[in-house]
């Protein structure tokens, strides 16, 4: 959200099905709507928001590059709008609301695809009903005026005019949200879903966990690498060798997390610092020290999200089962953007990892067997055998992703 850096705005529209719209209401004009043909150069299809950026003749044959902003997945989803429906190099036609600043880009209101196919996305619309249903909309908080309540309103009597209509809330796929949102699924720590009957976990995970490091055997097993190094393809062998040419001169060269993106899968997993897990009986929950970064296993036998309306982010959608006295956890659509394995090893769309998890020493050793395939990067199975180990007395506390800090992370 690059258009969006740094600005603290949202509008948050309550319809009945309680719809919540997270925009920056202030860059965009919504007094005006302009309309725009070009060529895609760049569609993130991810949470928090939609991002198309286009390439746009200025009528004097010069290619200027607009950037437009859109909904987050599951209000997409529900609109009937998926990853297939624009690809990269497409020549689609968007409707937006400008920004503000007059720089090119804009708040996607509407797009016809190079298919054809028209997609509605206007907040407005929303609004309207909004209106229609008399009830309030809420604007950025810090340009509302403060206004005293009632004498003599107490919470409670506020708590009763602002109550929701339905509680608890059911998520009908418009909230900014997860896979569960779109209504394929009870959420993870929906009360009924903790109470249905499922195999009993052989062991619970919960707890905090620290990397072993084995920095003595980083020679044999790469320490916080994957080693061997498997036979590459080629066009991940060339980048991996322009890596070691920049590496060898001093220059840390193409791993994004020395530039706050997330290490993702799974660097989450094999990096220094702690692990704190949460272990439910739908999922476990995991926070790790390094930038706070946040991953799910499900647990809770949900299905897979199609193909076209996966999120796909750098941690992946990840599935679990149990198999015996193992914990098996099935992780699929990663994204491509920024997404390396290890140094110099970068990650596709087709990346897919399997997860063997069981404990030994009176349960106090995690042992995580990994199998990863990527057809677009290297060749077979990429196998490998990590360890975590219960650490007391300690805490995942917060820690930011600062630029001249992360320069000291390996990998």
């Amino acid at each position: 959200m690059k258009l969006m850096r740094g600005l603290i705005v949202a509008v948050v529209i309550l319809i009945a099905n309680d719809v919540v719209a997270h925009h920056s209401a202030t860059v965009f004009d919504r007094k005006e709507s302009i309309q725009k043909t070009g060529t895609v150069t760049r569609f993130i299809y991810r949470n928090p928001h939609l991002i198309i950026n286009m390439e746009v003749d200025d009528g004097q044959g010069e290619a200027v590059l607009w950037k437009i902003e859109g909904q987050s997945v599951a209000a997409l989803t529900a609109m009937g709008f998926n990853r297939d429906s624009v690809s990269k190099g497409d020549v689609i036609t968007v409707k937006m609301r400008p920004l503000k600043s007059g720089k090119p880009g804009g708040l996607l209101q509407g797009l016809t695809g190079a298919n054809g196919v028209s997609y509605s996305m206007d907040a407005s619309q929303v609004a309207e009903t909004y209106k229609k249903q008399d009830r309030a909309r809420q604007v950025a908080p810090s340009l509302v005026e403060w206004v005293p309540p009632p004498e003599g309103e107490t919470w409670q009597m506020r708590e009763k005019k602002s109550r929701p209509s339905q509680l608890p809330i059911i998520s009908k796929g418009l909230s900014a949200g997860d896979d569960a949102s779109t209504g394929r699924n009870a959420g993870a720590l929906d009360p009924e879903n903790l109470a249905r009957k499922r195999t009993s976990a052989a062991f619970d995970m919960t707890g905090v966990w620290q990397y072993r490091g084995e920095d003595q055997f980083r020679a044999n097993y790469g320490s916080y690498e994957f080693k061997p190094t498997p036979e590459l393809t080629p066009e991940a062998a060339a980048y991996y060798k322009l890596y070691k040419e920049k590496a060898r001169s001093g220059v840390r060269f193409g791993d994004a997390a020395t530039k706050c993106y997330p290490a993702g899968m799974p660097r989450i997993m094999t990096r220094y610092g702690s692990l704190m897990m949460l272990q439910y009986p739908t999922a476990v929950f995991m926070v790790s020290r390094l930038s706070n970064e946040y991953r799910v296993i499900y647990l809770d036998g949900r299905g897979r999200a199609a193909e076209a309306n996966l999120d796909r982010n750098w941690g992946g959608e990840s599935l679990g089962y149990w198999e015996g006295d193992t914990l098996v956890v099935e992780t699929i659509g990663f994204t491509d953007e920024n997404h390396l394995i290890q140094a110099g090893i970068r990650a596709g769309k087709k990346l897919k990892m399997i997860e063997r998890y069981t404990m030994i020493n009176d349960n106090n050793t995690l042992v995580m067997e990994l199998t990863m395939t990527d057809p677009d990067s290297w060749v077979g199975e990429w196998k490998h055998i990590k360890f975590r180990d219960r650490v007391l007395r300690s805490d995942v506390k917060e820690a930011n992703c600062i630029y001249t800090d992360n320069l000291s992370l390996p990998g």
